[in-house]
């Protein structure tokens, strides 16, 4: 049977109206007319009459039988506005609205739909009170272009040349009402996902975000259609996500060099000196670090949002040192983001730098696994303490941002010695011979400080 939906103009919303026509031959197949609940349906491709009839009944019991839908029903809602009423609803609520978002805006402006766009509530900058809404979501009108760096250029335009397939794939699925999309078009998805060089938690996160769609569609929305959802079960290759990359101090001094050169923003190289400093996330002073946040009497800074949740990051005395540099050219009666500085042009920057000074396979995040790795050899291993540095609520999350290496241990049970250069960064031996592990300098130490980090800014004294 090949059967195709077409829908025609809805009676007033409300009207509890059930209307039907007898099938008719329409061509060579047999069609059919059904109005239930202010939702119209024309249906058609039907071999017989006896089929027809048969469908007519099965959808008129299933729209019956769960009262009135939100917003035009999943027959007559597309997946690209389903997502757009999705993100209106839900983004708000949600922390990482920001990536959802992107991946939203890559359905709708293939079939030229207004695309979503996250800003965060304007709040006091001195208030601490907990809030549910993490974001304000609007819409951008359709078509709009984008502006978009010159530094990500030639990237995006690589990019969008790389993923042709999957863009043809999310703008028919955009285009499919929401009652007829199948798990077969998904999996198709994932598959050319997959095959156009998408690493796999790439993958997961979309379909995690379809599925999350059409869950929220069945229980909030109330919509039969689809009886089950498509984007369970689906096939995708294995996320294996743990990184265990620590920079050592002279892969970041090379780093430090070249951001110093570079001459560009001058609020990325010091973010990235304090992400090794606080083993913070880079979201965390990105999106959520102002002035009213940092409590110099008691070296705590506030985070009043964060992955989970409100926390008080400790502040070691190279932390202190980035943020007096910072404070020194601070306007006054500023209150606002310490790094007024979008993520896309940090990571443009970071991935110069990287490039420029040699470095390769490190991300920003691997800032985080160093911080923990450093904290770790510094404090002896008290858990404990490293558990309220890096803010993870369990120790086996914490445990995968600890990276000693076998050769770390190797030395350690030969008594060979570790050198300022081999150690990670920001993790500073004692000058006494042979160095060891042993011999790391306490985090207290005023000479702790970030010594290979403050010649950046020195334009700034």
């Amino acid at each position: 049977m090949l059967s195709v939906f077409r829908f025609f103009q809805p009676a007033a919303l409300g009207q509890w109206v059930i209307s039907m026509a007898k099938p008719y031959r329409e061509g060579g197949v047999w069609s059919f007319r059904l109005r239930v609940q202010g939702q119209s349906l024309y249906r058609t491709g039907f071999v017989t009459a006896e089929a027809a009839r048969k469908e007519y009944g099965r959808l008129k019991q299933i729209l019956l039988s769960v009262g009135k839908p939100a917003h035009a029903g999943p027959f007559q809602t597309t997946l690209g506005q389903a997502l757009q009423a999705y993100a209106l609803e839900r983004f708000p609520f949600m922390k990482g609205a920001v990536q959802d978002a992107s991946r939203v805006n890559r359905y709708l402006r293939g079939v030229n739909l207004e695309t979503v766009r996250v800003v965060p509530p304007i709040t006091s900058g001195s208030s601490t009170a907990k809030s549910a809404v993490h974001w304000v979501v609007q819409l951008d009108p359709a078509g709009q272009s984008r502006a978009i760096p010159k530094s990500l250029k030639k990237h995006r335009d690589s990019q969008r040349a790389r993923t042709d397939g999957t863009d043809r794939i999310r703008k028919q699925l955009a285009q499919t009402p929401m009652a007829k999309v199948l798990p077969y078009q998904l999996q198709e998805l994932m598959d050319t996902m997959g095959k156009e060089g998408y690493q796999p938690a790439t993958l997961s996160l979309e379909r995690a975000l379809l599925r999350r769609l059409f869950n929220y569609a069945r229980q909030s929305w109330n919509w039969p259609e689809p009886a089950h959802n498509p984007a369970k079960g689906l096939n995708l290759p294995k996320v294996d996500n743990a990184r265990d990359r620590v920079l050592t101090n002279a892969e970041w001094v090379r780093i430090s060099q070249a951001l110093e050169e570079s001459g560009q923003n001058p609020h990325v190289a010091p973010l990235l000196a304090l992400l090794l400093e606080t083993a913070m996330r880079v979201s965390e002073p990105l999106h959520h670090l102002s002035w009213g946040d940092i409590d110099w009497d008691r070296y705590i800074l506030k985070l009043r949002d964060a992955k989970s949740g409100a926390r008080e990051v400790p502040l070691g005395p190279g932390a202190i040192k980035i943020l007096r540099i910072l404070e020194a050219g601070r306007k006054g009666g500023d209150d606002g983001l310490i790094f007024p500085v979008t993520y896309e042009a940090v990571k443009a920057a970071w991935t110069r730098a990287c490039a420029s000074a040699g470095v390769e396979g490190v991300n920003i995040h691997d800032l985080r696994h160093t911080a923990a790795t450093r904290f770790t050899l510094e404090l002896n291993g008290n858990l404990p303490v490293l558990k309220v540095i890096t803010g993870h609520k369990t120790y086996s999350q914490l445990n995968r941002y600890i990276n000693v290496k076998p050769d770390d241990v190797s030395r350690l049970l030969h008594g060979r010695p570790l050198t300022e250069a081999e150690a990670p960064a920001g993790l500073h031996m004692l000058a006494s011979s042979p160095k060891s592990l042993d011999q790391v300098e306490p985090a207290s130490s005023e000479k702790g400080g970030p010594g290979n980090v403050i010649p950046l800014f020195r334009k700034a004294q």
